[in-house]
C-alpha cells in the first residue's frame, strides 16, 4: 500500500497552481499526511546594478516575502475550512522555481509533489521553459502535475 506522509505543493497563486493545492490538500486530507505549501521568488537581477537602480527599491525582496507570505496564510485558512485536519507547513524560498521545488522536496523528506502545469507548447514553451517538466525529468519522487481546463 501506498503512504504518503508528506506533500510537497508549490504555489505562485495562479488559477492553475490554487488547483493543485486543492488536490494536494484532499490527498493530504486522505493519507493524513502534512502538506508543504512552497512558493519561490525567483531571484532578483538589475541590469543597471552599477547606476544605482538596485538601491532604488531597497525593501522590495522583504515586501514580496511578506506578500507571498500573508498570501499563503490566507491559503492555510481556505484549507483548513474545507479540511480542518490537514497539518500546513508553509515555505517561502528564493531561487529558480524547479532547483527550489527539488530541494525542498528533499529537504522535506516529501513522498510526493503535487504542481500546477499551465500546459506551454511549441515557441511559447520553448522561450518560457517549463518548470512542471524539469521537476518531473529530475525528481527522485513521484509528481502529480495538474492543469486547469481553460
Amino acid at each position: 500500500m501506498i503512504e504518503l506522509s508528506k506533500i510537497v505543493c508549490p504555489t505562485d497563486f495562479s488559477p492553475t497552481s490554487s488547483r493543485a493545492v486543492d488536490y494536494a490538500a484532499a490527498m493530504a486530507d486522505s493519507f493524513g499526511a502534512e502538506l508543504v505549501l512552497l512558493h519561490v521568488i525567483p531571484e532578483m537581477t538589475y541590469p543597471l546594478r552599477s547606476f544605482g537602480m538596485a538601491s532604488s527599491f531597497p525593501h522590495l525582496k522583504e515586501e514580496l516575502h511578506n506578500r507571498a507570505m500573508d498570501a499563503m496564510q490566507e491559503r492555510t485558512k481556505e484549507i483548513h475550512d474545507k479540511l480542518p485536519n490537514v497539518q500546513v507547513h508553509l515555505v517561502l524560498r528564493d531561487g529558480d522555481a524547479h532547483d527550489v521545488i527539488l530541494d525542498c522536496a528533499k529537504d522535506q523528506k516529501a513522498d510526493m509533489i503535487v504542481m500546477g502545469t499551465h500546459g506551454h507548447t511549441g515557441l511559447k514553451h520553448a522561450l518560457l521553459g517549463s518548470t512542471a517538466e524539469k521537476v518531473v525529468r529530475m525528481s527522485e519522487v513521484p509528481v502529480l502535475t495538474v492543469r486547469t481546463h481553460d
